[in-house]
C-alpha cells in the first residue's frame, strides 16, 4: 500500500467512527441521556489521537508540504481549506469532551452542546474526506514521484511510531471493531 492509499484507508476507518458517533447521538436524542460514556470517551480519544495527531499529522507535516512543492496552493487554495477544516475539527472534539465532562458533573443541558458539536463534526469530516479523496489525493497520486511517495511512507511510519505509539494503531482498530459490533452490526 502506498502512502496515499494508506490515507484513504484511514479515511474509511474515520467514516466508520462517524457512523458510530451518529448512532450514539441518535440514542442521546431519544433518551436524553448518555448510556455509555466510556464509548464516547473512546471515540474522542480516537478523534484526538488517530484522526488528529496521526492522520492529520501525516497530511500537515508531510503530504501538504510535498503538494506545495509541486505547486498546489496553500493560501486561497485547497491546502488552506484542509488546514482550516482540521482546526475546526479539533475545536469540535474539544467542545464534545467538555460537554461530556459537564454532563458527567450533572449538567444535563450540556447534552445539547454535545449533540450540536457531534453533528457538526460528522458533517465537517464527511465533507472533508470527500474533498481530500476527490481532489488532493488524486493530485498527489498523479504528480508525486515514486521517490517522494517512498519518502512519505517512511515519514508516515515514523509519525505512527512517535506520535501514536507502537501497537496503538492496531489497538484503535480493535476498539473500532468492538464499537462497530455494538452500534452498527448488532442493530
Amino acid at each position: 500500500m502506498n502512502p496515499i492509499e494508506e490515507l484513504i484507508a484511514e479515511h474509511e476507518a474515520v467514516r466508520v467512527t462517524l457512523k458510530i458517533l451518529n448512532h450514539m447521538i441518535l440514542e442521546i436524542e431519544e433518551t436524553s441521556e448518555v448510556t455509555n460514556s466510556k464509548h464516547l470517551v473512546q471515540l474522542f480519544e480516537f478523534f484526538s489521537v488517530f484522526v488528529d495527531r496521526c492522520h492529520h499529522g501525516k497530511e500537515e507535516d508531510l503530504l501538504f508540504p510535498a503538494l506545495e512543492a509541486i505547486g498546489v496552493s496553500r493560501q486561497g487554495g485547497p491546502i488552506g481549506v484542509m488546514l482550516n477544516e482540521h482546526q475546526q475539527g479539533r475545536e469540535h472534539v474539544i467542545a464534545m469532551k467538555k460537554a461530556l465532562d459537564q454532563y458527567s458533573d450533572g449538567r444535563t443541558e450540556a447534552l445539547d452542546t454535545l449533540v450540536k458539536h457531534a453533528r457538526s463534526y460528522i458533517e465537517l469530516l464527511s465533507q472533508h474526506i470527500d474533498k481530500e479523496n476527490g481532489v488532493l489525493f488524486p493530485i498527489a497520486s498523479q504528480h508525486l514521484s515514486s521517490a517522494k511517495l517512498t519518502a512519505l511512507q517512511r515519514g508516515f511510519d515514523q509519525i505512527e511510531t512517535e506520535r501514536v505509539g507502537a501497537g496503538r494503531h492496531e489497538a484503535f482498530h480493535r476498539m473500532l471493531e468492538n464499537l462497530e459490533e455494538v452500534y452498527l452490526l448488532s442493530r
